[in-house]
């Protein structure tokens, strides 16, 4: 039951492309080095929504995807630091891919601030 409980359930998933566009093209935006953080307060949903987008240039799956699980990981851990309704999209560059993934974990924290 724990596991369950600690998911990252589909539901608050942004999985559209059309709402991938609104969160980017309206949301507020945050820039780091490696990651860019939009943040869109008032998505008309009950419930938080978090992306992930990772650029092509980072050509290893393996990194790619754990990229995305420390993203993952991280957006679950700190989702109480978001409103109820907030649309959030991290984009992560290419040049994500030669940095080390705790250092990208401490660029998201500073982003979502």
């Amino acid at each position: 039951m724990i596991a369950q409980k600690e998911a990252f359930p589909k539901n608050i998933r942004v999985k559209k492309e059309s709402e991938f566009k609104r969160i980017l093209e309206k949301g507020i935006k945050k820039k780091g080095e490696d990651l860019i953080v939009f943040r869109l307060k008032g998505m008309g949903v009950e419930e938080q929504k978090f992306g992930i987008k990772i650029a092509g240039g980072i050509k290893k799956a393996v990194l790619r995807n754990k990229i995305k699980r420390m993203i993952r990981e991280f957006l679950r851990k700190k989702k109480d630091k978001f409103d109820k309704n907030e649309g959030v999209v991290v984009v992560c560059k290419s040049s994500a891919g030669r940095v080390d993934v705790r250092e990208l974990e401490e660029e998201l924290e500073s982003l979502i601030r």
